[in-house]
């Protein structure tokens, strides 16, 4: 720890000397973080007209900053009339909260408070209203309705956050820092909790320009509830299908008379069944944070979450391929019929995080910001899974391998950004330099019952089961284990930044170059303490171009890089380790927002390819060499509107034709396995304002997922499904003011009960199932 807090402290040496040697100047209000938030999303005004608005708006903000440092008071702060409000009149903030379905900010694609419109990469975002009102219980299933991302790679069942966008495993980044995830077993990672996400965002497309090591299919970025300079308070109760209870609590306000200092704590706690026999689902999570504000140009908030999860059960649970893809004479197996072991299957996690985020602004010109955190996450899984893939053939009788797998990871993450916003000529630049540091170190040890003894071969236990007639309590599972692997990786990454947004008159440039260090090893325990030792170093960014036309059309076209290390050697053994893979994208596309409207709309032609991807070696298939290429290529649609005060919709297209284009697997120019080429959604909500049923409001949606593969060669065929989602709610304050507040939803996914099949592996597949029909009950009440 020592080390990685003496690295931090250096990279931000510069930036805490200036500040304690710049005495703080009151240019611009706390509620413009940004030169231009004081202008509306949809800027069309040339450079000099935009420059007078400017001046006008900060000496308007000067005065009312002048007046407010003098009396240290807050209570009469002032939004610019800009930017949708955030439902209390202020501005939509990058990292705010979002009054309904449609966001207009976003600060992912550039990492500054940036218009969406004029942005020239694809982003997705999902607020805290659209979570709320489908009910999302994961972030898996708060992205059900975004196009271009697959939630349900290992099936429902899976307690996993991985995701993949547009065919390709997408990092999860979190108030811009990356997330904590073991790379070789991926069990030890933060379970994201959605009742403390303010939103979620989904950049398409290769990002390594500002994020450095990244997939070139995008990133999922997502923004935590921070503390409010006005009181609000929620309590929520909820019941519902396999004896559900949970209880969860958001309180969030001013300490003081002044707004000074602002807090808020988030809370859950979850006892529930699932739809599998013997399975549980236990939760707790809380969330504090605090916010300083010790002038309009500071600001400076602690964020800290804890998660505990306690399931019985398999972190997920893999099925015969025969009985559930395939017919059986023996019947179809339930989604509730249970393969592991009551008493001996168990996932426990906890997962810890402490950070800040601090901004200040210098002067009209300057603005720094700095974002901090320590993650620590620690995994505990044992289970039985299944290794059949036709019970049929035995009466039934499936055969299951034990396993265990501990695993935790530790991340400290910084980032360092100073702003500028000036002009040169007709030209409006808002630059950003940045620089990053990542600390992780990961821990994995998996056994199994299956193992492999060097001059012995294959060697082991398989426990049966009658998966049609179960009998648990008959084996013991630790009788055999043998470890298959038991490593520890260190890695770093210094990553440097520069990104100039540029715009004249209606075109908007975005030009971001970056380069970065990374290094790694990896200590393999079983053989002898082999050690992996990569260093690399990569150029990576984006140039992207859009225009925006008075009827709030903005065509844009962008191309952008990525690359992404990978842990491992070839035939060649630790003196030829793996170079990391790197991606090229490129994206042409529409967005539109009607002028005086709530509604966003984007349509994208997308051309991904990613090169150094592992395929056989010709020579030793036991190995792998990097002449491997994929690519995706498609279009995509996405469209967020609140058509009036009644109605929000979401709606969204993907097509895409994920290939393997360079190969010796056997796979070549077959479709990638488990990334279907459809993707569609579409969800609704209307609610009554008027009427006999004032107060009612009644949502559905559907979902629907193309056909993929479940194996390289193409032969194993997974249908496509559609799915109904539906939801009904009423407002009591409605009845009465002393009703104001109280509100009871109740939603159902699944509705219509469809079984099917997510995702299969191998030629006679296991596959995984997705999740019978589950109706939850809402109780809230909000007061401030």
């Amino acid at each position: 720890m020592t080390k990685i807090w003496g690295r931090a402290l250096g990279l931000g040496a510069v930036s805490y000397l200036v500040l304690v040697l710049h005495a703080p100047s009151p240019a611009i209000a706390q509620t413009a973080p940004a030169a231009s938030s004081t202008l509306p999303a949809v800027t069309v005004d040339a450079p000099k007209q935009q420059a007078k608005r400017r001046a006008t708006a900060r000496r308007s903000s000067h005065s009312r900053t002048t007046a407010r440092s003098a009396t240290r008071g807050r209570g009469a702060e002032q939004a610019p009339p800009a930017r949708a409000a955030d439902g209390r009149g202020a501005p939509e903030r990058a990292n705010g909260p979002v009054n309904g379905y449609v966001a207009n900010q976003s600060a992912t694609a550039t990492k500054t408070d940036s218009p969406i419109l004029t942005t020239p990469q694809s982003i997705s975002v999902v607020t805290q209203d659209q979570i709320a009102a489908q009910q999302a219980q994961s972030m898996n299933e708060a992205l059900r309705y975004t196009p271009g991302v697959m939630t349900e790679i290992y099936g429902a069942s899976s307690v996993s956050n991985d995701v993949k966008v547009r065919g390709f495993l997408a990092p999860r980044y979190l108030d811009g820092l990356r997330l904590p995830i073991d790379p070789m077993v991926t069990f030890a990672q933060t379970r994201i909790e959605p009742w403390n996400m303010e939103r979620l965002e989904i950049l398409k497309g290769p990002s390594s320009g500002l994020y450095g090591e990244t997939s070139p299919g995008g990133l999922i970025s997502m923004v935590s509830k921070r503390p409010t300079p006005y009181r609000q308070n929620q309590i929520e109760l909820q019941t519902g299908s396999y004896g559900r209870a949970q209880g969860a609590f958001d309180f969030s306000g001013p300490i003081d008379a002044n707004k000074e200092f602002l807090y808020r704590i988030v809370g859950l706690g979850r006892m529930s069944d699932t739809w599998i026999d013997y399975n549980t689902d236990e939760r707790i999570f809380i969330a504090p944070s605090l916010t300083w504000r010790p002038t309009t140009d500071t600001n400076f908030t602690v964020l800290a979450s804890y998660t505990r999860d306690n399931l019985k059960g398999q972190p997920q649970q893999y099925v015969p391929g025969v009985g559930t893809l395939y017919p059986s004479p023996l019947g179809r197996l339930p989604y509730s019929r249970y393969l592991g072991e009551p008493d001996y299957d168990r996932t426990k996690g906890e997962s810890a995080m402490i950070g800040y985020s601090f901004d200040h602004r210098f002067n009209e010109m300057f603005q720094f910001r700095q974002n901090l955190r320590y993650s620590e996450v620690k995994s505990d899984v044992t289970s039985l899974r299944n290794e059949t893939g036709d019970p049929s053939l035995s009466g039934g009788i499936i055969q299951r391998s034990a396993n265990r797998v501990l695993a935790d990871s530790k991340v400290f993450a910084l980032d360092n950004q100073l702003q500028a916003d000036f002009m040169t000529g007709p030209l409006v630049h808002k630059m950003l330099v940045g620089v990053d540091y990542l600390d992780a170190k990961s821990t994995a040890f998996f056994s199994s019952s299956m193992g492999f003894i060097p001059g012995v071969g294959i060697v082991g236990e398989l426990y049966p089961l009658n998966a049609y007639a179960p009998v648990y309590g008959q084996v013991n599972p630790n009788a055999y284990l043998y470890p298959s692997l038991y490593q520890t990786s260190k890695q770093s990454q210094v990553g440097v930044y520069l990104q100039d947004e540029v715009k004249f008159d209606r075109f908007t440039l975005a030009l971001t170059g970056r380069h970065d260090n990374w290094q790694a090893d990896t200590v393999d325990h079983l053989a002898a303490g082999t050690v992996i030792r990569q260093d690399y170093s990569a150029w990576t960014g984006r140039a992207g171009l859009s225009y925006l036309f008075d009827n709030g059309i903005s065509p844009y076209i962008s191309y952008s890089t990525s690359f992404q290390p990978l842990v491992g050697f070839s035939r060649a053994g630790p003196q030829g380790v793996f170079k990391p893979t790197t991606g090229e994208g490129k994206e042409i596309g529409i967005k539109f927002q009607p002028p005086g409207t709530k509604a966003l709309f984007t349509i994208a032609a997308f051309d991904i390819k990613q090169q150094n991807v592992l395929t056989a070696d010709p020579v030793d298939p036991r190995f792998s060499v990097q002449t491997g290429e994929v690519t995706a290529r498609g279009i995509e649609f996405d469209a967020k509107a609140s058509l009036s005060n009644e109605i929000d919709v979401v709606g969204g297209y993907t097509y895409m034709e994920p290939k393997v284009t360079s190969s010796n697997s056997g796979d070549l120019g077959k479709d990638v396995v488990n990334v279907p080429r459809h993707y569609a959604s579409l969800w609704g909500f209307y609610t009554f304002r008027s009427g006999p049923i004032a107060g009612f409001g009644l949502g559905a949606g559907v979902r629907y997922i193309g056909e993929s593969f479940g194996d390289g060669a193409n032969t194993v065929i997974i249908p496509g499904y559609g799915l109904m989602d539906a939801s009904v709610s009423y407002d009591f304050g409605y009845l009465g003011r002393q009703y104001q507040g109280l509100k009871l939803q109740v939603n159902a996914t699944n509705l219509f009960d469809k079984y099917y099949v997510s995702t299969c592996f191998t030629g006679l597949p296991y596959c995984g199932l997705g999740e019978p029909r589950r109706v939850l009950a809402t109780l809230k009440y909000s007061w401030n």
